[in-house]
């Protein structure tokens, strides 16, 4: 243990522990580097759930990267579409999606809807770009949430949770990383969305519009919606959570904040 500790002493700098009531977003850009990593289970999952937050840190200059584990392939009532056609279309669906952020290309680890299970497999692969591309922020499901949740979205959650701590920072896990010379890392903040008691909440008011049209980037799961039944709907949203919290911005995406320690 002590060897492992003086090694990441090394490759990272020592800094103060980052309050865990803190603003993870601004603490993160003020300290370290503003590079942020999404993992969510289906191509529209960020979009819905944090496109406003994405659309924010690409506009504020972060280098945000986009993991998804499943390429979508059984996300439609039409019994004329076929899951290899599904796949192909909402895979480009997410990567128009990702322009519309101004975040990268998503990389596609291509589970089937349904076929992912929280297992040294799935870990590896997060583990691997959680190495490479050495995010100091990792987005994702909140797959500890009570009640009803997709299981996709629980394994998604889980699996980086469990991939971040402790096997991207252990040198001894998935070694054979080093040969491609991946070094261990590890994120110093977590954001889980979907949580039932979020206390995080990023004020999108300015990013809503971007977030909307890369939802709608997603043809294939909107059923026809355009951008004006979009706003209605979200303006109709920030009025309600206006009433319910005063003290939170109106509109707004929510999650549970993690905080690492390195």
């Amino acid at each position: 243990m002590a060897t492992t500790t003086r090694s990441r002493a090394r490759r990272q700098p020592v800094q103060p522990q980052m309050d865990a009531t803190s603003d993870v977003i601004a603490e993160i850009a003020r300290r370290y580097a503003k590079r942020a990593l999404c993992i969510f289970a289906h191509p529209d999952d960020l979009e819905f759930t944090s496109g406003g937050t994405v659309s924010k840190l690409c506009a504020e200059g972060w280098d945000v990267s986009i993991v998804v584990t499943t390429s979508g392939n059984k996300g439609t009532k039409d019994p004329a579409v076929t899951g290899q056609a599904l796949a192909g279309e909402r895979e480009e669906e997410a990567r128009n999606a990702a322009r519309v952020m101004g975040a990268r290309e998503p990389i596609f680890l291509g589970f089937h809807d349904g076929g992912t299970t929280n297992d040294d497999e799935l870990r590896a692969l997060i583990v691997r770009h959680i190495r490479r591309l050495r995010p100091e922020l990792v987005i994702t499901w909140d797959g500890f949430r009570v009640g009803f949740n997709h299981r996709d979205h629980r394994v998604a959650g889980q699996a980086t949770h469990d991939a971040i701590y402790p096997s991207a920072d252990d040198h001894l896990y998935f070694p054979e990383h080093k040969e491609d010379g991946l070094e261990p890392f590890r994120p110093v903040a977590m954001l889980l969305a979907g949580s039932t008691a979020p206390d995080y909440h990023v004020d999108i008011s300015k990013h809503f519009r971007t977030k909307i049209r890369a939802v709608l980037a997603h043809t294939s799961q909107m059923r026809g919606r355009g951008e004006a039944e979009m706003v209605q709907m979200y303006r109709e949203r920030e009025k309600q959570a206006r009433q319910e919290r005063p003290d939170l911005p109106p509109m707004r995406e929510s999650f549970t904040r993690v905080v690492w320690g390195r």
